[in-house]
């Protein structure tokens, strides 16, 4: 019940049904063509202009680990940019709340794909019973 009560806060914020489309850290900004300009400017702009609940959705949508987000925060290390870790877990598990259904585990075996289950206790029995119905071969 302790962990329904902390996940119950997010999943109020999360009341949207998709946020606007991520910014990837890895491209070039749009004032900034190619590999123009400072490496360390362009990765300040884009870092300030991240939309990390946007982010959070598209992992949690993809199954990521909550480890992702280390990933993202070394994309802005240095930059004095700060993660929005609220905003990111926030569209994290909205993004899980589609991934981690019966269907998304049935298919994941079919394809052969691991067995990794990022999915929130409230979510994960749905999502095993389906890995395991495909690993069975029904």
């Amino acid at each position: 019940m302790a962990r329904l009560s902390f996940l119950l806060p997010l999943i109020v914020l999360a009341g949207c049904s998709q946020p606007p489309a991520a910014v990837n850290l890895n491209a070039p900004s749009a004032g900034q063509p190619g590999a123009q300009g400072v490496p360390g400017d362009a990765a300040r702009e884009r870092c300030a202009r991240a939309n990390w609940r946007a982010t959070g959705y598209r992992h949690g949508l993809s199954g990521y680990p909550m480890a992702a987000l280390s990933q993202v925060g070394e994309a802005c290390k240095g930059t004095g940019i700060e993660v929005d870790r609220l905003a990111y877990s926030t569209g994290r598990l909205e993004g899980l709340g589609k991934f981690c259904t019966a269907e998304n585990g049935y298919r994941r075996a079919k394809e052969g794909r691991p067995a990794d289950n990022p999915c929130p206790p409230s979510l994960a029995a749905n999502y095993e019973a389906g890995y395991a119905r495909g690993m069975a071969g029904q």
